[in-house]
Parts: structure tokens; C-alpha cells; sequence
């Protein structure tokens, strides 16, 4: 697959760097929902760049009380990526329900793997529909829509779908008050990197159904999750206190984006936790902003409709920059 053909996403700050002759170094990247505070990770020892992970290693029960399952039901992988990419291979080709508009390498997999896709806007629309799917994809939240399902839509479509039919993407749940209950018999993706704000080590969890995600654990190469993220992952996970600053950092952030973006923009807000995303009527008004920012070196995530526009959290140092970036921007007619 060439590069062209892969989805747009977040975070490709070289691309932006070329198309608006901005240094790389000079922009300030909002484009993601990637959270802008890291798990402090400090040194890392020698041996762990040196020698192969081990399984026994602490990680899977940092996990399994992280996420409140049985270690029993977790699988680590190279990113909630990789199970996006994979799950679609290993299970029988049918009918799945994915988000018309949601992260859209999920419908990219299914697609891939020789399922029919049938697109869905709202839960509701969704539930309607499940008796005639094989398999259904939910994100919870939904990104960018910040879309979150409660525990009954969730009960009805795993009743309907059976076991191991009702995929949660469940990437930003990290930092939701109160999360729905997810069922038992749901299979459940998990990223580390968001919330922990460490992208780049790619780590992520599969829990579920034992049996069903068997053929998941088979696909995960030997050491198929690298030694430092292991290392990184088990630290961070059993973490309580850092966690629980990181969640003040989050809310506190989110409410702050949220006031500044109503002052600006002429849209409709709506949050998944670590980003706030700006859904406008017409189809102008998002490309008109997502350039006049990137002019600034400010980049932002444009949709692929050209109806939304997401924007992640900042750190308190970056703030006066952004505000300032959309008070410039506002001085064009187009921009309200």
C-alpha cells in the first residue's frame, strides 16, 4: 500500500512543515488526541535495550488491574493498531456496522478483509440495525464526534450480536468519568499511549473472550511488543497517583480548549476527553480555519468532510499561542 493511500491523520508535522514552509520545529501540533502531558519514564536500564522481553515481566497484571479484568482475558500488542488491522482477518466475512463518521481505519480493515461494510450515524440507528450484522464496531468515545455509548446500547447490541461480535474501541476511555459498563462478551481495545501521552512506544490491550481472541494471541509475533514499551507499560499502568494528576490535567484542559474554541468559532463543540472537536454547517468553514491556523504553524486535524475541525489539548505554556492563533485568525471574514 502506498503512502497516498493510507487515511489522513493527526500529528504528520513533516507534511505540514513542507506544505506551508514552516520549520518543524516552529509549529505547535494540536492535530492529535494524543495527551500533551507524558508519563514521566526517566532512564530506562541498559538490559532492557539490550535483551528480549520476557512475558512474566509484571506487565499483564498491571494491566489486568488497570482495566479491572482477569489477566486470563488481556493480550498486549504493538498498539490498539494492531488489532484493529488484524481482528478483521481472523473472523468470518459477514455484514459489520462501523461509524459513518469515527476512526476510519476501522472501516479501512474490515473493508480490507473482504467484509461488507454498513455504515451507521447514531447508536440508535445502529442497535436498529444489528439484527442483520454479523458484527458491529463501536468507539467509545467516539472520535472525533465524542459520541459515548451507555451501558444498555451496549447490552442490547452484544445480546444481539452475540459473543465476540461487538468490537469497543475504547482508546479514549482512559479519562471518562464514568464509563459505561462494557459486556463480557465484547471484545475490547485499549491504548496505552493517549492517556499516558506516549504514543511512540506502542503499546495497547485486547481483552475479551479467552477463546475467541485466541487466534488474536496467535497472530502477536513472539516478542511482538518491544522490550522498552513493556518496561514503560507496567510502570505507567501501576501508577495510581500520576494517573490521577493526569486526569486533573485532562478535565481541567479540556474545559479550558472548550471556552476558548466557543469564543472563536461559529460551530457546535462536542469532547472525547483529550481533544474537542468543532463540527460547522457548511463545508468552507473548517478548511478556512485549518489554513488560517496553519499559517500560524498551528496545526489542527481537518476532517475528511471538511464539515469538522479537531483540536487537542494544549499544555498551560502553549495556550497564549493558541488563543492568540484564533483572534488572528477571526480578523477574516470567513473565519465567524
Amino acid at each position: 500500500m502506498s503512502q497516498a493511500e493510507h487515511t489522513a491523520h493527526g500529528g504528520r508535522l513533516q507534511d505540514a512543515a513542507r506544505t506551508w514552509q514552516i520549520p518543524r520545529a516552529d509549529w505547535l501540533d494540536v492535530s492529535t488526541g494524543i495527551a500533551p502531558w507524558s508519563w514521566p519514564v526517566g532512564q530506562v536500564p541498559g538490559e532492557v535495550w539490550a535483551r528480549l522481553p520476557e512475558t512474566d515481566d509484571g506487565l499483564m497484571p498491571a494491566a489486568a488491574a488497570y482495566y479491572g479484568v482477569s489477566a486470563k482475558q488481556l493480550i498486549a500488542v504493538p498498539g490498539s493498531q494492531f488489532a484493529i488491522q488484524t481482528l478483521p482477518a481472523l473472523r468470518r466475512r459477514g455484514r459489520v456496522g462501523v461509524p459513518a463518521i469515527g476512526y476510519r481505519e476501522h472501516a479501512r480493515a474490515w473493508a480490507r478483509a473482504g467484509h461488507a461494510l454498513v455504515f451507521y450515524d447514531t447508536l440508535a440507528a445502529l442497535i436498529d440495525r444489528a439484527p442483520q450484522l454479523d458484527h458491529a464496531v463501536v468507539l467509545a468515545p467516539n472520535n472525533p464526534l465524542g459520541e459515548m455509548p451507555d451501558t444498555e446500547q451496549l447490552r442490547a447490541l452484544a445480546a444481539t450480536l452475540g459473543p465476540g461480535r461487538l468490537i469497543v474501541d475504547a482508546a479514549f476511555m482512559d479519562c471518562v468519568d464514568a464509563p459505561p459498563a462494557l459486556p463480557a462478551s465484547a471484545i475490547v481495545l485499549r491504548s496505552v499511549g493517549k492517556f499516558f501521552g506516549l504514543a511512540g512506544i506502542r503499546l495497547g490491550f485486547v481483552y475479551g473472550p479467552p477463546d475467541i481472541l485466541s487466534p488474536l494471541n496467535e497472530a502477536v509475533q513472539p516478542w511482538g511488543v518491544a522490550h522498552p514499551a513493556r518496561w514503560i507499560g507496567c510502570r505507567a499502568l501501576a501508577d495510581t497517583a500520576w494517573q490521577r494528576e493526569q486526569r486533573a490535567r485532562i478535565h481541567a484542559g479540556q474545559a479550558w480548549l472548550g471556552d476558548v474554541l466557543a469564543t472563536a468559532l461559529d460551530a457546535r463543540l462536542v469532547s472525547g476527553g483529550l481533544f474537542v472537536t468543532a463540527l460547522f454547517e457548511n463545508e468552507t468553514s473548517a478548511p478556512f480555519w485549518h489554513a488560517a491556523l496553519a499559517r500560524q504553524g498551528i496545526l489542527t486535524r481537518l476532517g475528511d468532510d471538511d464539515r469538522w475541525l479537531r483540536f487537542g489539548l494544549v499544555t498551560h505554556t502553549a495556550r497564549p499561542r493558541l488563543r492568540a492563533g484564533l483572534q488572528r485568525a477571526c480578523v477574516y471574514p470567513q473565519g465567524r
